[in-house]
Order: structure tokens, then C-alpha cells, then sequence
């Protein structure tokens, strides 16, 4: 049922260049909007979804096909192997609705009707002139009439539907023999090993506390003042920081859609002994990290400056934030480093993601995960990169609590 004041929705068939153009510039409302406006994701997906109905393709709009045009997953993806489409989906669908809620769509609305992704449009005040594409129902000419019912009437149209069957049945199988090879599985390939589970450590940082008790004597914060260490509590592996929560999601995800088994492991859970027993996926900063870099032409220092990445060939060379304080402004960038080792000292595959805070740990996770990210890197890098050992330093934007635009600035393929 269509919202009030808002008549009937039209099939992308239906609009003229002008209700397309109405369109348009109505999304782009909608992704500058605050439900929108902090989350790339959901615009990628809002953006996909309305561009693919405009262009004439609504029927193809499904999970498989939006899981790899725009999170950039393989092929090989199995709905039943991951989520992000319809976590995704729904949580467009919630913002739309806030953003209608906060006065837009006086002009159009677009839904996202629920059981699936094909979008519906609408428009204040216009009859409807169209229905969704699944349900336009060509009439069949008054001539043609005449055949119902003939045996000779059915045998031509058995004949044209056995065509288009076979037909369409080419054009996937032409398709399929296609399929370009696709970045990130080459990427993640060294990772799949059927007898055994790969490792994902998560590194936890070590943190002080307010004892409950006496915190509010001391909140809010004020720089000047000291704060006795009987007040504070130290807590040690108890926590994940949001960029190793979302490593652990979206690798998790990457390995089931492989149908990969891992186990997660977390802090000093992990030794150098785990590392000879599987594949390892390490995230954060750690002496273990530290130490299976310390022969890697780029490599991650805490200084007293600041977290620094630094290039061992050039030394006049580094990326470098300075070291935050109560005082600081929040970080409008960051840099991260990402290390494969095909065959480390521990002798299996290695994977490592060092950001300098939370937020560009989510940077290279998106990094490893979005196949249109790390194909840019790929299609620059040697023929052969997938056979090498690489790093590769990532800079990125950040806009409030999430990592934004990226762009590799040093790499390094041995």
C-alpha cells in the first residue's frame, strides 16, 4: 500500500527521462541525509539498487548479484553463507524511513519493499501508470487470438519458448566461461586448507578503568588533575576494539563462503607454536606481529611521537600520527599495514592487519574484503603478485566512528 499522498509506484519502464532525472537527484538527497550520510555501505547498496531498476534491470537485482557488484564478493558467494546483503538491506530499509520521518520526500520516495531489493518508486499525487516489471503482462493481438486452442496455435509457441529457454541458457553459459578471475580470491586462496582450521587472532588492548566507585569524582575529565592508581583498574585481554570486531566478522564471513572452518583465538591465547599448525589471520599490534615483520621492508613502531609506519630501504620515509591526548581533536585520517607471508619461519600462510587506532584496522579490513578496493592494488602490482609475499601501506579518510575513502600509498611485492 502506498504511503499517504503518495498515489502509485511506476516500473522503471514507465518513467520518462525527466521522472528518472526527479529520481536521481531525489537519491542523492537521500544519501547525504544522517542515516545515510555516515555509512558508505548503505549507499553503495541504496545507489546500486535505484541505478539497476532505472536501468532496466530490476529482475536481476538479487542477493548473489548485489553481494558481488557492490561488496565485491566472489562469484562462488552462497546466501546462505553470508549475511551482509540482508543485514544491509534491512538496515536501508530502516533508514528510509528515517529519513522520511525527518521531512524529505515531498517530491518522490523510494521503498525497498520487504522479500526482496527491487526498489519502489513513488510519486505526490500521480495516478499510476505502470506496475512493477513482474507483473506487466504483454496483450496479445486479436489475430494472434485466433490461434488459442489450435493444436498448430500451441506447437509454434512450444517451439518459441523452447528458443528462448536454450537461448538464455547460452548467454550463462557464455557467461560463466567469462568470469574473469577475481582478485581476492587469488588473495585468500593460501588460506584454504580443507583439513584444517584457519586461525583468526584478535589482538586486545590494554586499558584503565574507573573503579565504578570513585569514578564521579573524576568525570568530567580535567587534564590538570592527576588520578591515583588506587582508583583505576587494569584490565588486560578483556576487551576487542571495533577494528578487530570487524575483522573477525568479515573474515569469518570471507572463510564460510569458502566453506573454510577457523577458530578465533584471542591476545596471548596465541603462541609461535599455533602459527606452524594453519593458516593465521593476525590482528593488531603485537610482539608476535613485530617480530614476524622485523625482516619486512615496511613495519609498524610505537615511538614516543607517536604510532608510526616506517620504510626500512628509505629510513627519511614514514607515515606517522601523533600521539593522541585528552586535548586532541578527532582524527580526520590514518594509515594501516597489511603483510602477507606466504611461507614464514612458522611455515604456513600469513596475514597481517596492523591499523594505528580502530578505525584503520577497519580501513584494511575493508581492504581485504571489497574486491573493487583491492583491485586497484592488484591491477597495478606484477602479473605474478598472487605467488609473492606483499605489504602494502593504506591511507584513509575517517568520518566520525568509521573508516572512509582509501588509497594505497606504498607497496612492496617480493
Amino acid at each position: 500500500m502506498s504511503p499517504a499522498g503518495y498515489e502509485g509506484l511506476q516500473s522503471a519502464s514507465a518513467f520518462s527521462e525527466s521522472e528518472k532525472q526527479r529520481i536521481r537527484v531525489h537519491l542523492e538527497e537521500v544519501l547525504a541525509s544522517q542515516p545515510f550520510s555516515g555509512s558508505r555501505r548503505r549507499q553503495a547498496f541504496l545507489k546500486y539498487v535505484v541505478e539497476e531498476s532505472l536501468a532496466g534491470r530490476g529482475s536481476a537485482i538479487k542477493e548473489a548479484n548485489i553481494a558481488v557488484d557492490v561488496f565485491g564478493r566472489s562469484r562462488s558467494f552462497e546466501a546462505n553463507g553470508g549475511s551482509i546483503v540482508r543485514v544491509t538491506g534491512s538496515d536501508v530499509r530502516k533508514c528510509l524511513t528515517q529519513a522520511y520521518a525527518s521531512g524529505l520526500g515531498n517530491d518522490v520516495r523510494i521503498e525497498l519493499p520487504l522479500g526482496g531489493y527491487q526498489p519502489a518508486f513513488h510519486f505526490p499525487n500521480e495516478p499510476e501508470i505502470g506496475q512493477s516489471n513482474d507483473a506487466l503482462v504483454a496483450k496479445p493481438a486479436e489475430n494472434a487470438m485466433a490461434w488459442r486452442g489450435k493444436p498448430l496455435g500451441r506447437l509454434w509457441i512450444a517451439v518459441a519458448v523452447g528458443i528462448l529457454i536454450l537461448a538464455g541458457a547460452s548467454v550463462i553459459l557464455l557467461r560463466s566461461f567469462r568470469q574473469p578471475v577475481v582478485a581476492l580470491d587469488q588473495m585468500w586462496k593460501p588460506f584454504f586448507e580443507k583439513d584444517r582450521p584457519v586461525l583468526i587472532s584478535l589482538g586486545t588492548p590494554t586499558l584503565l578503568m574507573f573503579d565504578p566507585l570513585h569514578q564521579s569524582k573524576y568525570l568530567p575529565l580535567d587534564p590538570s588533575k592527576s588520578i591515583p592508581a588506587s582508583d583505576l583498574i587494569l584490565l588486560k585481554e578483556s576487551y576487542v576494539g571495533t577494528g578487530g570486531a570487524m575483522a573477525a566478522a568479515r573474515f569469518g564471513e570471507q572463510l564460510t563462503i569458502h566453506k573454510q572452518k577457523f577458530d578465533l583465538k584471542f591476545g596471548s591465547d596465541v603462541n609461535f607454536a599455533d602459527l606452524k599448525n594453519s593458516p593465521s589471520l593476525l590482528i593488531g599490534v603485537s610482539r608476535l606481529t613485530q617480530h614476524l615483520t622485523e625482516h619486512s621492508r615496511f613495519q609498524l613502531k610505537m615511538t614516543d611521537e607517536g604510532v608510526k609506519i616506517v620504510d626500512t630501504k628509505q629510513p627519511d620515509r614514514a607515515w606517522a600520527l601523533p600521539r593522541r591526548t585528552f586535548a586532541s581533536p578527532p582524527r580526520a585520517d590514518g594509515y594501516s599495514l597489511v603483510t602477507r607471508i606466504l611461507h614464514s619461519d612458522a611455515g604456513r600462510p600469513i596475514l597481517m592487519i596492523a591499523g594505528m587506532d580502530s578505525n584503520n584496522t577497519q580501513a584494511a579490513v575493508e581492504f581485504l574484503t571489497n574486491n573493487d578496493e583491492f583491485r586497484r592494488f592488484s591491477d597495478s602490482a606484477p602479473k605474478d603478485w598472487a605467488e609473492k609475499n606483499f605489504q602494502v601501506v593504506l591511507h584513509n579518510s575517517i568520518y566520525g566512528n568509521s573508516a572512509g575513502s582509501l588509497q594505497v600509498v606504498a607497496s612492496d611485492i617480493e
